[in-house]
């Protein structure tokens, strides 16, 4: 069980220990100038509820009254009663370190004494897994549960009676207290957490897919058929990149540098040919020899009658004997010549061979430095073309993963037909013996408080979620606004904490401002039933209470005996508010 026993903090002086004890606890508070939210707020008494919930290790907010600088240096002590022989106190120094002590006997640990503390110093995450452990209503705990899930119920603050069910005015998920409700009960809880799993699931599946699917309108098959094209259009360029060769590449060849080699060649090839022309000359003038035949000339003459003179005869004999001598001699320089001209061609065929060859290892060096431009624009090409099958890939990958998750999403819609079903069958009233006692208990609260009837009950909406709603036999006998709501929302803490009354359960309920706005016999008869509960029931039930809202009675406005008021509140100066000091 989780009972209230005692709060204080080191700085006694400032706020006095607050002692809570068995059946009902008031803060009352005494106002006698003008009652606004700022006088009420200064009070402190709702401040309570906030310090006893920030014992319970709940994270403070921006907004929260103890992020205040006022309270810088204040460590709070919060003594709760678990069994008949067992107390346990938490300590949480603000902003700071959180320290847990179990004792068999109620004891005051407001002085230092860090060696009796068995977890002393705690991290917070640290901290609330001790205390879990510790307080953690033993078959809450073994559902998945920790002690903070029930506080709700236990701690309601004046602007938290709105919500009957989920009390809390965070934006938390209804996965983080439903489960929890229906655990209470009756209805098993691993059927709510399934289908608030399935129904994340399906909302991530349908995310996934609406992610994938924004993309071009292309099919699957025709992706494909692009990509196989683009897969051979990037095989053969790369094998005809893999195929250049550019051993010499680091040679600087120019066009003009070729054309000046291949001028030398013709300059080459004019001189070997006028070399040649010379030479065919020389071998015509060998080939000619000179001939005279002096007989033939004498008979001509004879033949003719003319007497041919010795004088003349004589004169050719000499003329045959010069001719045949310079003859001799041209035949020798022509050959001499000859054998020059022979040498000089050698030479210039040699240097043409050696210009032929430059001229053509030029030439190829300049073929591949026009390929190299071609190899840069096909590996452009081929760059673009890869992006590209990238691209298409990772296109035709979402369309299956749409297709993939599509399937996925029809599955997992499926299971959450089939957990939608299962859960509307837990709903039932019928056979549920615990949900069936808690619609009974909180029927009567309220037909004995507010005279009406009314029902709880749970059920499944169009999406197959769990539901908790208020049933009313006559809507226009409640037509009271919140103030009905409020009474509603303090009788269904009051229904959990009846229905569990033997069991390892929270054994308080702390309401603020319960009775603001109701009608005096509303308020008469709950605070009977309160009374009542608490008696019974073993239950503390803990309110704050103006005296402007204390009921008419025949006795008065002195409502509550001394043995009921935990902590009288005040506005005629600091040592009427909660924490006596200055108003913050």
């Amino acid at each position: 069980m989780i009972k209230l026993n005692r709060i204080y903090c080191n700085k006694i002086e400032v706020f006095p220990e607050i002692k809570f004890h068995e059946g009902l606890n008031i803060i009352f508070a005494s106002v006698t100038k003008h009652l606004d939210k700022k006088s009420s707020h200064s009070l402190g008494k709702t401040t309570l509820i906030d310090i006893i919930d920030y014992c319970f290790l709940k994270l403070l907010n921006k907004n929260s009254v103890l992020k205040k600088d006022v309270f810088e240096g204040f460590t709070f002590f919060l003594e709760l009663k678990i069994s008949k022989n067992k107390y346990v106190t938490i300590k949480r120094v603000v902003n700071g370190k959180v320290s847990l002590k179990i004792n068999a006997e109620s004891s005051n640990y407001s002085a230092e004494y860090k060696s009796e503390w068995d977890f002393n110093d705690l991290a917070f995450d640290s901290a609330k897994k001790e205390l879990d452990k510790i307080i953690t209503p033993e078959g809450q705990y073994h559902s998945g549960f920790n002690f903070r899930s029930g506080l709700r119920y236990c701690l309601r603050k004046q602007t938290q009676y709105e919500s009957t069910f989920k009390v809390n005015t965070s934006r938390e998920g209804d996965v983080s207290w439903k489960p929890y409700l229906a655990y209470v009960l009756g209805i098993k809880p691993e059927v709510v957490r399934e289908k608030y799993t399935v129904n994340k699931k399906v909302e991530s599946l349908k995310n996934a897919i609406k992610e994938v699917k924004d993309l071009p309108k292309d099919s699957g098959q025709s992706l494909e058929a692009e990509i196989t094209q683009i897969i051979a259009s990037v095989s053969r360029m790369q094998l005809e990149i893999d195929r250049f060769d550019f051993k010499k590449s680091d040679e600087s060849v120019s066009k003009e540098l070729v054309e000046d080699v291949a001028n030398k060649v013709v300059d080459l090839n004019k001189n070997i040919y006028s070399l040649d022309q010379r030479l065919f000359a020389i071998g015509k003038s060998l080939e000619a020899e000179f001939t005279f035949e002096l007989v033939k000339v004498v008979s001509l003459f004879e033949e003719v009658g003319i007497y041919f003179p010795e004088q003349l005869n004589k004169s050719y004999e000499d003329l045959i004997k010069i001719n045949t001598e310079m003859s001799s001699g041209r035949k020798n320089r022509l050959k001499d010549t000859k054998k020059s001209i022979l040498l000089e061609r050698e030479d210039l065929n040699i240097e043409l061979d050696t210009h032929r060859k430059r001229q053509q290892e030029l030439s190829q060096l300049l073929l591949k430095k026009d390929a190299f431009e071609k190899y840069k624009l096909l590996q452009n090409r081929l760059s673009k073309e890869e992006s590209r099958l990238a691209v298409l890939k990772e296109r035709l990958n979402k369309i299956d993963m749409a297709s993939e998750l599509g399937i996925k999403l029809e599955e997992a819609k499926t299971t959450q037909k089939e957990a939608a079903q299962a859960l509307e069958l837990e709903t039932r009233v019928r056979g549920n013996e615990t949900l069936t006692a808690a619609v009974t208990i909180f029927s009567n609260f309220v037909e004995e408080i507010l005279a009406i009837s009314a029902f709880f009950y749970t059920e499944t909406n169009k999406d197959g979620n769990l539901q908790f709603q208020v049933g009313l036999k006559d809507q226009t006998s409640v037509n009271e606004g919140f103030s009905y709501t409020r009474v509603l929302s303090a009788i269904f803490d009051l229904t959990l904490l009846t229905l569990n009354q033997n069991k390892d359960f929270y054994k308080f309920c702390y309401h603020d401002g319960l009775l603001e706005s109701l009608d005096d016999r509303v308020k008469i008869k709950l605070l009977s039933t309160w009374r009542k509960a608490s008696e019974t029931s073993g239950i503390q039930l803990i309110m704050s209470v103006l005296d402007s809202d204390l009921p008419l009675t025949s006795d008065g406005k002195a409502y509550f005996s001394k043995d009921e008021i935990i902590r009288e509140l005040h506005d005629k100066g600091e040592t009427g508010r909660l924490f006596k000091m200055k108003a913050f």
